[in-house]
């Protein structure tokens, strides 16, 4: 062999050796991108896994404390804490507890016993936890502060929801997810197989560091790990190769390899040979370990607590759904793949969600949620809550998008349950003719339901504290305060049957029966629940009823003593005309005769008086239609003394007057006449021989009312004696012949038939003094 010959197969070998080398290193470093790609991609689907899970935690925990927060109202009030947020954290395994924390203060929580240490604390004054507070405040939206160590203990997620009621700053309604359970509904414990570790991070608002809280952070190498930006709570969550030198680690065998090969053209030749069946056989084991990721994906799509489906944006077909989708329509999957996502949507429901579909098919919007109905397979109609994100990356067109369906049905069923039992209890109250308000502790009224007005003629009672008070009669108030007083110390039992007078807004007082109940222990209530109704026609009548009883009481004793009266002076009467007659029968004597005949005119000249007296006593109790009139009594005493004159210069009387101008009552003229002709005409009769008589006549008023009073220094009646007699018919204290007993009876009969009374006082020699009350 020439050397020549030698010298070419050593140069076709090395040729071949050196091309073969290079060769296998370019396959090389493109296994070895592959490799790095085929990882890089596994990463980036586990981490976005890690990343919906958490982000459909934290949207849970959004819509829990948006419920929460709608349980306040305009006056910053919160409505039934315990009920709701007893709902929320039982029925919502994402959530660990609930705060309701007004002005940044943590007044409420639930469950309440593991969490009471936190009542009372001020986030806004602490300066190592304010910050993210702050930062809710500012963008308006939910935030979610730490991982971070609590007060109570532990470590844990605070979501934040601030609330603004007419623009004003409320406070926040919060929800506390403990580090671990967020952890567990990431599934990070599930995707962390021996192949990779997880990190979760933050950046402190207070040092600008950032800490680690899954373990160590070692080998935290951009160029080895992957890592997502969670914007609600300006987390980092890492997920890091445990041999993140692995695919190069994969290459160098082959590396050597190829290097031995390169020493020998055959051995490089017949590598070269083998190389597609090693290559295929790379692939296949590639293929295998995408297959298994897949088939963790298909695990965690299918077995997902919440309805989820793939859709393609563009012709709005099904394209693949969960087993809880399926479940949630009454459709197999067969049946719902390549059916058109309107066909299970309600008529009704259909334009808004076409109108989202197309902004998002537009790229215009990257994902939407709305509240619509479904239709089951066998009709049912459900509600739903909707949560629809797109698929494809930013900028390029759009492919599918995937659906997250929440069944909402028995919330909505309870809210229009709740509903329509509010509009059912409004309508009552609102059309009830009972009044209710609400009074706090302090006095101040908290409501008033609309038939206040249509009562009183107020819309509402703008009183300050206690002032409630003096719309009620004041005779009445006392009664009202000491019941106020026994159901302050009585909650929850009613006080009914309590009558008083209010007055209304037109200055006039009505009847009104009102039941009281201490509810301040109520929180929904929080204070006195006072109902009341009109009831001034129904005591108007039981007034008269009262009146007219009393009425006929009086009229009946009076029926009664008339009787007697009657029955007694006639039959005294007819006593002595039978007496008289059956002497004048026996007797023979003519002159006695004649004298038995005088007795019997001077026996029916008395019967006449009698008759006529107790015709004036009927007159006077039986006219039921008095003519009364605006009378100054000043006017009628002087026309008395005009009638008097004679006798009041005949006995030296001194009349001594002190009734006023304005003195004006409403009474009948004649009795008004009758009444001061007979007193000032006994005090002048009845006046003491030893002295001058002396009359005082006085006007003036008492308890709103007119009293006239008249005194005289006469021979006086001893009324321990007489007391009960002095307005009697017939009944006489002197001897004097003139005396009948008939004027004082007479002129009492008429002031009361005028609703007035009389009454008297005197001594024997002193005098007498009649006081009469007009009405």
């Amino acid at each position: 062999m020439s050397p020549t010959s030698s010298r070419k197969p050593k140069l076709v070998g090395l040729l071949a050796a050196i091309f073969f080398f290079a060769l296998g290193f370019f396959m090389l470093w493109q296994r070895y991108q592959i490799l790095l790609e085929t990882r890089d991609r596994e990463m980036t689907g586990i981490i976005n896994v890690v990343e919906k899970n958490i982000d459909q935690s934290l949207k849970y925990s959004y819509s829990a404390a948006l419920s929460l927060a709608l349980q306040i109202d305009r006056d910053g009030k919160i409505k039934d804490f315990e009920r709701i947020a007893s709902e929320l954290v039982d029925e919502n395994p994402n959530i660990d507890a609930v705060q309701m924390v007004p002005a940044g203060v943590i007044s409420q929580v639930y469950p309440y016993e593991e969490n009471k240490d936190v009542i009372g604390y001020n986030i806004l004054k602490d300066p190592t936890r304010n910050q993210e507070a702050y930062i809710a405040i500012d963008s308006r939206k939910m935030f979610f502060a730490g991982p971070l160590e609590l007060r109570q203990g532990g470590l844990a997620i605070v979501g934040r929801l601030p609330v603004f009621i007419e623009n004003e700053f409320w406070g926040f309604s919060a929800v506390l997810i403990k580090f671990k359970n967020l952890i567990d509904q990431s599934g990070v414990e599930q995707l962390a197989t021996d192949k990779y570790r997880f990190q979760f991070s933050k950046i402190d608002p207070v040092g600008g560091k950032e800490e680690f809280f899954l373990g160590d952070s070692k080998n935290l190498d951009k160029s080895y790990s992957e890592e997502i930006l969670m914007p609600d709570g300006d987390w980092r969550i890492y997920i890091i190769p445990t041999e993140p030198h692995q695919p190069l680690n994969a290459v160098i065998p082959v590396a050597f390899l190829i290097l031995l090969m390169s020493a020998a053209l055959g051995w490089i030749i017949y590598n070269t040979m083998k190389q597609p069946a090693i290559l295929a056989a790379k692939v296949r084991k590639q293929a295998g370990e995408l297959a298994k990721s897949e088939l963790q994906f298909r695990a965690i799509f299918n077995q997902a607590a919440i309805g989820m489906a793939r859709v393609d944006s563009n012709s709005g077909l099904i394209l693949e759904t969960n087993k809880k989708f399926q479940q949630l329509l009454g459709y197999s999957n067969s049946e719902l793949v390549y059916m058109e996502h309107t066909n299970i949507s309600y008529s009704e429901d259909k334009d808004e969600n076409i109108q989202l579909m197309n902004k998002l098919r537009n790229t215009e919007i990257r994902e939407y949620n709305l509240k619509k109905r479904l239709v089951r397979k066998d009709g049912e109609i459900i509600w739903i809550k909707l949560n629809v994100s797109a698929l494809w990356s930013e900028g390029e067109k759009a492919t599918s998008h995937i659906a997250l369906v929440e069944d909402i049905s028995a919330r909505v069923k309870a809210q229009k349950e709740r509903a329509e039992n509010e509009r059912r209890f409004r309508s009552l109250v609102e059309n009830s003719s009972e009044v209710i308000l609400i009074i706090d502790s302090n006095g101040f009224t908290r409501y008033s339901s609309p038939s206040l007005e249509r009562i009183t003629g107020y819309k509402e009672l703008l009183v300050a504290e206690n002032e409630i008070f003096s719309l009620i009669h004041p005779a009445d108030s006392s009664i009202l305060i000491e019941k106020f007083k026994e159901c302050r110390d009585n909650p929850g039992v009613a006080f009914p049957g309590i009558k008083m007078r209010l007055q209304t807004k037109c200055v006039k007082y009505i009847w009104v029966e009102a039941t009281i109940t201490n509810l301040t222990l109520d929180k929904s209530i929080g204070g006195y629940v006072v109902n009341f109704r009109d009831i001034t026609g129904k005591q108007e009548a039981e007034l008269n009823l009262v009146r007219s009883y009393d009425f006929v009481m009086e009229q009946n004793k009076r029926l009664l003593n008339f009787a007697y009266i009657v029955s007694h002076n006639l039959r005294s009467h007819s006593s002595n005309l039978e007496s008289i007659l059956e002497l004048y029968g026996i007797e023979e004597c003519e002159k006695e005769r004649k004298n038995y005949i005088s007795l019997l005119h001077n026996v029916s000249r008395n019967l006449d008086e009698s008759l006529h007296d107790l015709n004036e006593v009927v007159s006077i109790n039986n006219n039921l239609d008095i003519n009364v009139e605006t009378l100054q009594v000043s006017d009628y005493l002087e026309k008395t003394l005009e009638v008097l004159q004679l006798q009041i210069k005949r006995k030296n009387v001194r009349i001594k007057s002190q009734v006023p101008q304005d003195m004006k009552i409403i009474f009948n003229a004649s009795y008004l006449e009758s009444i001061l002709l007979n007193f000032l005409t006994n005090a002048i009769r009845y006046s003491h021989p030893d002295r001058d008589p002396e009359i005082s006549v006085k006007g003036y008023m008492q308890n709103s009312s007119w009293v006239l009073e008249i005194s005289d220094n006469g021979i006086g009646i001893d009324l321990k004696k007489h007391g009960d007699k002095v307005f009697g018919l017939y009944k006489t204290f002197t001897d004097r012949k003139d005396s009948r007993g008939v004027g004082l009876f007479i002129t009492k009969n008429q002031i009361n038939a005028m609703g007035g009374k009389v009454a008297v006082e005197s001594e024997p020699g002193i005098g007498s003094t009649f006081k009469v009350l007009f009405k």
